[in-house]
């Protein structure tokens, strides 16, 4: 199996293991060396089941070689694998590059025909690339997540009304302090507003040193762990968010965590608040690449929402609610994880019946990236089983919350390209959703397509440059009954942006939608018309 790296219409190898499959295809082009392999015995004999292959063999390779996938290449039809799929194929076959395992062999090469052959009956085949991270690079025009905060307000100059103002908090400030000394629990609330009026004027150094010196009476009069605190710190951290000070507000978020139990029991609302805001932040900070190496700070946030979650479902005071929201917190990892992390192919020095092992992967191939990519093969068997626990867990006298799991569940399954079990997950939201007399939840969520995922996994918004305008895209398409944006036209309102609106055309032709659901059964959407804001 072979996992094909595509870039600006080239084909290039990245992983290459061997096993023949008979199919359907014009051409098999492949780039590499020499394998010295023997060509199969079925393609000497001339026996090629299922169909015939106009060009077995491309260059020096033989046709053992068959890759991934992309359509259109060259004038050219060629079958690729998902990476997924190559990745759960690849787990199948250890060794060298032109090693194979023979007791593996055969669980492996089955799988993989039985799945490509398939594809080889149908017709029309339908390729499917790597599914387009949505909201990564263009989302839709006014649309919003929970996951991303939004950008705060740019900073003004200070108007003479501020001025006044602030001379008067001063005056109000000193008049407390007489009267209940530096540490009095009343200087809180004003130095908070102090601090809020110096940064709608622009002063950032005097709206920080308000804040802190409000957190420090806070913490004085109400202990180092009060609750009176948050609503300080988080308005702070909207200030370092504002002037981009990204390093600060990454230590800040870190003590911030500590103070807060660092998710460890108890299980409080305010200590799983903390830690739920703590994850999301390292969401934000990957998707804001604040890393030169990312595999770290991915590892960590995954495996830390891991231990939260067991903890949690191991303690029968914890509400529904913060459960839920922990899972969900792992979903969006997953779709990340899925996403971002790109494993190195290189493996050597792997004997041909040995397992793969970490120390195996040479010196430039650490233990995360490793562990990494063992939760990466099992991502979306991990995903489901999130989901299904969580609908377990639900029950059935809250329908909107069932179905808003089996949503979820079904956008997972969509997302990762499993449309039978996407369907049946679908299903049950219509008919959750039907016995509750929810026609209007069910017309929101099945009545038209939605871009995945729709949980804003990827989205992150960037501030604008000063003067600048956000760039927008028209776009109008088709939707499949299976999820894809077919007929794509995409124009820029700007046309000093049509090289944007190309990149937005070619995102939407491998993104993944919710098709549009009606009576149990997706249906096509034709004619499909939305404004998309491009993200610099």
């Amino acid at each position: 199996v072979g996992l094909l790296q595509v870039d600006k219409g080239s084909v290039k190898y990245s992983q290459l293991f061997h096993v023949f499959l008979p199919l359907a295809m014009s051409k098999i082009v492949v780039n590499g060396s020499p394998c010295g392999r023997p060509v199969p015995s079925s393609v000497q004999n001339g026996c090629r089941p299922l169909c015939s292959i106009d060009t077995a063999i491309a260059g020096k390779l033989c046709a053992w070689h068959v890759g991934a996938l992309i359509i259109g290449q060259a004038g050219g039809r060629y079958i690729t694998l998902q990476r997924f799929f190559a990745r759960q194929a690849g787990q199948e076959m250890s060794g060298n590059l032109n090693s194979w395992p023979e007791r593996r062999s055969l669980r492996g090469r089955s799988s993989i025909v039985a799945f490509l052959c398939s594809c080889a009956l149908l017709s029309s085949l339908t390729l499917a690339g790597e599914p387009t991270p949505y909201g990564e690079y263009f989302f839709r025009l006014g649309e919003s997540s929970p996951d991303a905060r939004a950008i705060p307000e740019a900073m003004a100059g200070p108007a003479p009304s501020a001025l006044q103002d602030s001379e008067g908090y001063q005056r109000q400030l000193s008049l407390l302090e007489g009267q209940g000394g530096p540490y009095a629990d009343s200087l809180a609330e004003p130095l908070a507003d102090l601090a809020r009026l110096h940064r709608q004027g622009g002063d950032v150094k005097q709206a920080q040193q308000a804040y802190q010196r409000a957190l420090h009476v806070v913490r004085i009069n109400e202990g180092l762990y009060s609750e009176q605190q948050i609503p300080i710190l988080k308005e702070l951290f909207e200030l370092y968010r504002l002037t981009g000070d990204m390093a600060t507000l990454d230590a800040r978020y870190d003590y911030y965590f500590r103070l807060y139990g660092s998710g460890q029991p108890p299980y409080t609302p305010v200590r799983l608040g903390a830690a739920l805001e703590y994850l999301r932040w390292q969401r934000e900070a990957l998707r804001l690449k604040l890393d030169e190496n990312e595999t770290q700070r991915l590892l960590a946030l995954y495996k830390l929402n891991e231990e939260i979650l067991q903890g949690v479902q191991a303690d029968p005071e914890v509400d529904l609610g913060s459960y839920r929201e922990l899972v969900l917190s792992q979903l969006r990892n997953l779709y990340l994880l899925e996403n971002l992390y790109e494993p190195r192919d290189d493996i050597k020095g792997v004997s041909p019946s040995s397992r793969v092992t970490a120390a195996a992967w040479g010196e430039e191939q650490d233990t995360n990236q490793h562990r990494l990519e063992i939760f990466q093969r099992k991502a979306l068997a991990n995903g489901r089983q999130l989901l299904e626990d969580l609908i377990a867990r639900t029950p059935p006298d809250e329908p909107e919350v069932l179905a808003a799991a089996y949503l979820e569940l079904a956008d997972w399954n969509q997302w990762n390209d499993r449309r039978t079990e996407a369907l049946a997950a679908y299903s049950q939201v219509e008919k959750v959703l039907q016995d509750a007399g929810r026609a209007d939840l069910l017309q929101q969520w099945l009545g038209q397509p939605v871009e995945l995922p729709a949980n804003g996994a990827f989205w992150q918004p960037r501030q604008l440059a000063p003067g600048a305008t956000p760039v927008v895209v028209q776009a109008r398409y088709d939707v499949t009954a299976t999820g894809r944006a077919d007929n794509i036209e995409a124009t820029a309102i700007s046309s000093e942006n049509e090289g944007k609106a190309r990149r937005v055309r070619r995102n939407l032709d491998q993104t993944r939608f919710r098709p549009r659901i009606v009576n149990g059964e997706p249906e096509a959407e034709l004619q499909i018309m939305r404004d998309y804001e491009v993200l610099n």
